[in-house]
C-alpha cells in the first residue's frame, strides 16, 4: 500500500460525534467491460466519509485522504481520494480473461467491494514482434528502443506488452507504454551487466525480442 496521504485545512469547526464512520462503498464502475487488447479508460465513483482528526491546539483538521482503488490486480488513480469520489484512469492491456472484482481500500482501514463487476473479453492481437536494433548500454542508464507489432493486426494495435529480459537482469518499467498505429518507442533501463536480449510479450503468448546486444556495469 502507498504511504499515507494527509491534507491540512484551516479549522472551521470542532464539532464531531465520536463514533464510527459509516462504511465506504462503490456506487459505480464505468465501463464494466474491457477488450483485452483495448486500454480503456475506467470510472469508480467511491462514496466515503473521510476520516478526520483535530488538532485543536494548530487549529487545523488533519483528513485522512489516502486511497487505493484496484481493478483486480491493476491499481487505478493516483492514491488520493479526489473530489467527488470519482476515481479515473487507464488500464494497460495486462489483464488476463475473466471477472474481476474492484476494492477501495481507505487510508483508515475501511474498505469497500464490488465483486465480479468487471469483465475483460477477447481481444484482436498481432501475431507478435520486433525490436529494433539496440546498441551497447550501461546498467542503470535509461535508452530508448522501438517495438513493432507485426501480421495482420499489427499496423492497427494500440495496446501494452510485457517487457522483460531472457538472459538476467531487471528491466523497467515491466509494462511498455501503449502502441500508437502498431508502433511504441520507449524508454526502459536495464540493470546487471553482461550479454542481454529485450523480450516483448502480450497477455495472448504472442512474443519477439531483440538481437543480443551488451550492458556494461
Amino acid at each position: 500500500m502507498r504511504a499515507h496521504r494527509a491534507l491540512w485545512v484551516p479549522l472551521l469547526t470542532a464539532a464531531c460525534s465520536g463514533g464510527p464512520l459509516p462504511p465506504a462503498t462503490i456506487g459505480s464502475v464505468t465501463p464494466m467491460v474491457m477488450i483485452a487488447s483495448q486500454p480503456t479508460q475506467v470510472e469508480v465513483q467511491v462514496d466515503v466519509v473521510l476520516s478526520t482528526q483535530v488538532d485543536y491546539a494548530g487549529g487545523t483538521i488533519l483528513v485522512q485522504s489516502g486511497l487505493e482503488v484496484h481493478v483486480g490486480p491493476e491499481e487505478l488513480g493516483s492514491g488520493t481520494y479526489p473530489p467527488g469520489g470519482l476515481v479515473q484512469g487507464t488500464l494497460a492491456t495486462v489483464l488476463a480473461l475473466g471477472t474481476y472484482d474492484v476494492v477501495a481500500d481507505l487510508e483508515d482501514g475501511r474498505r469497500a467491494v464490488r465483486h465480479d463487476v468487471f469483465t475483460v473479453v477477447p481481444g484482436t492481437w498481432p501475431s507478435g514482434y520486433t525490436v529494433d536494433p539496440v546498441g551497447d548500454q550501461r546498467s542503470g542508464v535509461p535508452f530508448s528502443v522501438t517495438l513493432r507489432a507485426t501480421g495482420t493486426n499489427g499496423p492497427t494495435f494500440e495496446g501494452n506488452v510485457l517487457l522483460g529480459t531472457s538472459s538476467g537482469g531487471e528491466v523497467s518499467p515491466a509494462v511498455s507504454s501503449a502502441f500508437a498505429s502498431g508502433v511504441c518507442t520507449q524508454t526502459v533501463t536495464l540493470t546487471g551487466a553482461g550479454q542481454r536480449v529485450l523480450t516483448v510479450t502480450d497477455i495472448a503468448g504472442n512474443s519477439g525480442q531483440s538481437a543480443p546486444f551488451t550492458v556494461s556495469p
